[in-house]
């Protein structure tokens, strides 16, 4: 499967266009932070049962950030943005979650255009650097927290089985066809993450 830098750009712009369409420009987190992770290399190896870490939503709008304020960007931002981009599709879901007066220190105010910035500003920078494509044929199934318990810490997470394959052949769909789901930010999420881990191996 090859993944062409470019059309993520094109798929999370088709998402974006899609959401604002209701309205939905800015999104408020101030009500979560840690959530559940398989790291890389293990999220997609399944000769073992792989191990629960949490990942911070803080830490990495935080580092999204510093890509925005013009540290050069890394490898790891696309998984950064995969994450935030995951929560960006809970609270359209469930937008009544975030609670009125949050903490300041905690709260993030994700604005849909600034999604996109940080890709393009990520796209550009490997493009730059040569790569305008990647083939990603030795990764498919992988290990995913399924919302709503990927932020729950009351219980032990189940782990799921998501698939690289289906969740491009999903975005494809929503760049030939005018129709995007909150699933579709998952997918882009999950395929974000398959290209962080590539590129860091290059």
């Amino acid at each position: 499967m090859q993944i062409r830098l470019q059309q993520l750009v094109l798929a999370l712009t088709r998402l974006v266009e899609w959401y604002q369409r209701p309205g939905i420009v800015v999104l408020t987190i101030d009500d979560m932070d840690r959530y559940w992770v398989v790291r890389s290399p293990e999220w997609t190896e399944f000769h073992q049962d792989p191990k629960l870490s949490v990942g911070s939503l803080l830490e990495d709008w935080a580092g999204l950030q510093r890509v925005l304020e013009g540290s050069a960007p890394t490898a790891v931002d696309f998984e950064r943005l995969g994450s935030v981009i995951r929560v960006v599709s809970d609270r359209i879901l469930d937008p009544s979650t975030s609670e009125t007066g949050g903490s300041k220190a905690g709260r993030i105010d994700i604005h849909s255009r600034q999604l996109l910035l940080l890709l393009a500003m990520l796209v550009e920078h490997y493009q730059q650097a040569g790569v305008d494509a990647l083939e990603i044929d030795d990764m498919d199934y992988y290990w995913v927290v399924e919302p709503p318990e990927w932020t729950d810490f009351q219980k032990e997470p189940s782990l799921c089985v998501g698939s690289l394959i289906d969740d491009w052949a999903e975005l494809q769909r929503v760049l030939k066809e005018d129709i995007a789901t909150t699933v579709d930010f998952n997918r882009l999420g999950a395929v974000l993450r398959a290209v962080s881990e590539r590129l860091g191996r290059q």
